[in-house]
Formats: C-alpha cells, sequence, structure tokens
C-alpha cells in the first residue's frame, strides 16, 4: 500500500512552511532515514527525512520551489516496486475557488477563504489535502491561484494545460496577456486627471520567509511593549585584560572565548539575582521562567537570526565560546533546528564589531529585555590623578517598562556593569 508523504510538525508552534526542493526525484528509491526534502520555516531551512523505504512518486500537485504547505498535507508517496501512483484529490493546498476570485466587489483584496474540503484518506500518516479547483472542477496548481488573485484572472475562463485539464502559473498568465487587449480596445475614453507621480525606477526584490518573520516580531514588539532604553559607560580595562590572558592560555582549544563569551557570562549571572528582567509578558499575568536562556543576535547572508544559549548560567565561559560559535555557524549555513532558535528569555546584540558606541535595540518580544554591546576604545582617562590611556565601552538596556520598572531596570544594568569592571579580581 501507497504510503504518504506528510509536512511533519518542527516545533509547537509552526503550522506551515515554505517548500524549497526535492532530495530525490520522482522514481528514485528511498531509504528510511534519508533525507527527503526541505523546507523554510521562520528562520531556518530543515531537512526532512524518510520515516520509510519505498519508491517516491510525485504527481501533478506535489509542492515545488517557494509553495506554502501546512502540517499534515500530503506532498508525494511512498510506494513498492510496480505499484501504481495513487491518484485522486489528496494533494493540492486548499484556497480560493474562482467564484469567490470572480464575485468579490473589493479585488482579491477581499477574497474569503473558505475550508477546504477533505476527502477520507483510505490510510496512510498525514491529513489529506483537498484540491485547489475552478467552478468546472478542474484542479489548479497553488501558484496558477495565487498568480491569479494577484492578476485579478477568473479562473473559469483559463484553459488548463496540466495533466486532467489542471490549471498552472503560465495558463493564467496567458489568459491575462491574451484579454489585456481587447481590454484597452474596448475601453472608452476617459476625462484626463492630474498626473500621477511617477515610480521611482528601482528593482523589486521578494520579501523572504526569514524578512518578513523579522520585520513582524519587530513591529509587533514595537507596537506591543513599551520600551525603553537606558545606557552606561564601561571601564573595560579588566575586560580587556582577562581577554587578553585567556588568548594567551587557549593553546590546543577549539574556540578562543570572545569579548561577547564573556559578558554572556556576566549576564547570566545578572539575571540569576535579578529575575526582574528574565520575566516575559503573558496576557493576564508575567511569567517568570526557571531557566535563563539567552539569544544572541547573528547577523547572516539571510538576515538576522537569534540562536538561543540554553542554562546559560552554566556553562563556563570556554562552553560558552565553544556552544555560541558552533551556532552561530550553523545559523549562518541555516542548520539550526526549531529548540535552537526558540526558548529564549534574554537577548543580547553585539555592534562593536560594526564600529558602533551605542543604540537602542528592540526588545525580542516576548522577552522583557535586550542587552546592546557597543564597541570598547582607547582613550584618555584619569586614573589616581594621573591621565592613562584606558578602554571604555558601552551597554544599552531596552526593556519592557509593561514587565518592569525604571529602578529595577537600572540596577540590573549596573549590576552587569560593575561584574564586567571586577572581572580577574578574588
Amino acid at each position: 500500500m501507497a504510503i504518504e508523504i506528510t509536512l511533519p510538525r518542527q516545533g509547537w508552534s509552526m503550522e506551515e512552511a515554505v517548500f524549497v526542493e526535492w532530495l530525490k526525484k520522482d522514481g528514485d528509491e528511498v531509504e528510511a532515514g534519508e533525507p527527503l526534502f526541505s523546507v523554510e520555516t521562520d528562520k531556518a531551512v530543515q531537512e526532512i527525512e524518510s520515516l520509510d523505504a519505498g519508491i517516491l512518486r510525485l504527481t501533478p500537485n506535489s509542492p515545488g520551489k517557494d509553495d506554502k504547505v501546512r502540517v499534515g498535507d500530503v506532498l508525494g508517496y511512498l510506494v513498492a516496486a510496480g505499484e501504481a501512483t495513487p491518484t485522486g484529490k489528496a494533494a493540492a493546498v486548499a484556497g480560493p475557488a474562482a467564484g469567490d476570485l470572480a464575485g468579490s466587489s473589493h479585488g482579491p483584496a477581499a477574497v474569503e477563504r473558505r475550508p477546504p474540503e477533505i476527502e477520507p484518506s483510505s490510510g496512510g500518516r498525514g491529513s489529506t489535502r483537498a484540491e485547489r479547483s475552478t467552478a468546472t472542477g478542474r484542479p489548479v496548481s497553488p501558484r496558477a491561484a495565487r498568480r491569479a488573485m494577484q492578476e485579478g484572472v477568473d479562473l473559469r475562463s483559463v484553459q488548463g494545460t496540466g495533466k486532467g485539464g489542471r490549471v498552472r502559473e503560465s495558463d493564467v498568465v496567458a489568459a491575462k496577456q491574451g484579454n489585456a487587449a481587447p481590454a484597452a480596445a474596448a475601453s472608452a475614453p476617459v476625462p484626463s486627471a492630474a498626473p500621477a507621480v511617477p515610480p521611482i525606477p528601482g528593482r523589486d526584490e521578494k520579501v523572504t520567509t526569514l524578512r518578513r518573520t523579522v520585520a513582524d516580531r519587530m513591529h509587533r514588539s514595537k507596537t506591543i511593549t513599551a520600551p525603553v532604553t537606558l545606557t552606561t559607560r564601561v571601564d573595560a580595562d579588566a575586560l580587556v585584560a582577562l581577554r587578553e590572558g585567556v588568548k594567551a592560555n587557549a593553546k590546543g582549544k577549539k574556540s578562543v572565548p570572545a569579548y561577547g563569551d564573556i559578558i554572556m557570562r556576566e549576564v547570566a549571572q545578572a539575571l540569576l539575582e535579578h529575575p526582574a528582567l528574565n520575566a516575559r509578558w503573558e496576557d493576564a499575568h508575567i511569567r517568570y521562567p526557571d531557566s535563563v536562556n539567552i539569544g544572541f543576535a547573528v547577523d547572516t547572508e539571510a538576515g538576522l537570526m537569534v540562536p538561543v544559549v540554553h542554562d546559560a548560567p552554566r556553562h563556563s565561559v570556554q562552553e560558552l565560546a565553544e556552544a555560541t560559535r558552533d551556532l552561530a555557524e550553523r545559523a549562518k549555513a541555516r542548520r539550526l533546528t526549531p529548540e535552537e532558535l526558540s526558548g529564549g528569555t534574554f537577548t543580547i546584540t553585539n555592534l562593536g564589531m560594526a564600529g558602533i558606541d551605542a543604540f537602542t535595540p528592540i526588545v525580542n518580544w516576548p522577552e522583557c529585555a535586550v542587552l546592546g554591546v557597543g564597541r570598547i576604545t582607547e582613550e584618555p582617562v584619569v586614573k589616581v590623578e594621573k591621565l592613562a590611556i584606558g578602554h571604555r565601552m558601552w551597554l544599552s538596556l531596552t526593556f519592557d517598562h509593561r514587565i518592569v520598572d525604571g529602578a529595577p531596570a537600572a540596577r540590573f544594568l549596573e549590576a552587569v556593569r560593575g561584574r564586567i569592571e571586577s572581572l580577574g579580581r578574588s
């Protein structure tokens, strides 16, 4: 019996993903445990392994690159040698019918999305997907339906060229081009109006899943939280001295602790003493997590990612260095697991390497606070009534005033500053 290939849930909050690619071709033999396809979730590209062995069979409605798929959707099948590929209406993402598109008085933006009609499945692991179809009963690919919505094309008027009359994206494009000329010819002259502002020359870039996720979360943070930023200037002489000593003794070690690793260690310890900054707002109550899990911002080619070091206070500086290096490298390769991108209770973002002194970081909602780390500079300072060269840096703490007041937040920032300035002292 054919086995349905479905999209598994890759995190407790995951509902859908963007399909990236099949890692096997139609007709290839697949072994249990082999990577079968990859999808892009909120912040990571995940390779999904096959749970069973068999021959991969794709259908005309199997997803392709950039198609959205939901948890439980049937993407294809694994069959035995000589077994036919199942047929039916179980492999297309549910969406609006042509009647919805044509009947809307407000255009595509006002389309009502009706619940999918799902046929019973005869077996397999995942739920089936209702087939997107026109009013004539012909199947429509997800990309074609999206293009029809964008272009305002009535799917009932589109001639499908796919298998079984399936409407493809190219069919929608052809229909749009074919209707453009008659529509223009039939249009009546209209009174002249004030000339529209000409568009600015440039290029358009598709918004990626990661960029949209970052945009949504940052906008949500700014509109939901009550952010306040405090800054403090830190004597970094002890930090620099400790780092130089660590470097000198780091022979044979895989990772040499960076300034950020040392600062993370001190922040983690300070959070144990100031749990209000480790809290989060949840509806009608404030939650105080049992653990301190620190996320740190990583700049990748795809955009901002925030991997999380769980139970940070339990790690030594050397262990933090190894953990952050591993997480950062895999973040840049988009190979982090959902667990490594979730569960954070506090975030650190470091722009010192970019030459930034101080800034106002945005809280990684629903966390309470985020610490911004600036660059370390050499400057003249007065020490014991003498002028000398010292190391100085700025820390910027943005916190949610709904959760904590200014005085407790200031005490936490002062505690972090004090711990950094007293590094190396017994």
